[in-house]
Parts: C-alpha cells; structure tokens; sequence
C-alpha cells in the first residue's frame, strides 16, 4: 500500500490539543473536511458514527479513526500527534492513553483500499520502537518523513 500517495505534508498536525475523544474526532474530521473541501459536519458524523461501533484505539497511545463516505472518489489520510503531556482517553484495549491518531476517510463504493490501508497503519504502530519515533519527529516534514519511511517508502523530503 503506498500510503505516500494518500498522505502529504498538509496531512499531518502536530501539537493537536482536544479536551477529550470527541473532540478530538470532531477537531480532526474539521482538518481534513477543510483539505478536502467537504463539510465539516458531515465527515465528523461519519467518524463518529463508526467510532460508536466501537472505539478505534489500538492500544500502545495510537487511535485510527475512521470511515466511509460518498462524499470522497478516493481515500485521504490524516496523522496527528497530541501536544506534548496531553494524553486522550479513548477507550484504549490496553487503558493507555493517545497521542497518535491517523483519520483514514474513504470512499464509500467497495474497495479493498480502505482494509488494506488500516492494516498498513495497523503494522507500522504495532511496535514501540515505531510510536517513540514518531513520538520525538520534531516537526511536520520529519513526523511525515518517519512515518512513510516506516512504512517502507520513500519519505516525502526526498521527492
């Protein structure tokens, strides 16, 4: 899965500061809306509708929020990281808090796309070593830079 194709610079907010899960799906649905040129208010219905389903925390301080729209011909991706000591509860397996949260909106026709991206995300947060380094990127080029380069892909900077 080449996320680099769904993923830019403009995707990634670092220092993100909700007070709670709900906001932070809400604040993070508005981020990607505006990059998109949709409605705010009906991407956060989308993802909080899935999120009630069942929370979408993986354990080890990551969360992906996610959801399927017609409003999109093809999938967008959205990574944020928590400003520093602010820990979401999110109703995490493992009743740690997040700090890193990926928002994967997709389109709403059939597609393997959407599972292969959550599994793509799902392997690269699986391990600690992958959450301290994204955990410690110092900005946005280099938050974008570790990420895809653990994803095995080339980073953005070197385009």
């Amino acid at each position: 899965m080449d996320l680099g194709k769904i993923l830019s610079l403009e995707s990634v907010w670092l220092d993100f500061a909700p007070e709670d899960k709900q906001q932070a799906i809400v604040e993070l649905s508005r981020f990607a809306a505006e990059r998109l040129g949709l409605d705010p208010s009906a991407v956060a219905d989308v993802v909080l509708g899935r999120e009630q389903l069942g929370s979408t925390a993986l354990g080890g301080g990551v969360a992906l929020p996610h959801g399927k729209t017609p409003m999109l011909g093809e999938a967008a991706l959205f990574l944020a990281r928590t400003a520093s000591g602010l820990n979401l509860d999110f109703d995490s397996p493992d009743g740690r808090p997040v700090r890193l949260l990926a928002l994967l909106l997709s389109p709403q026709r059939p597609s393997p796309e959407h599972l292969k991206v959550l599994s793509a995300l799902g392997r690269i947060w699986k391990a600690p070593e992958n959450v301290s380094a994204l955990l410690t990127a110092p900005d946005c080029q280099s938050f974008l830079d570790v990420f895809l380069l653990l994803a095995g892909e080339e980073p953005a900077s070197a385009s």
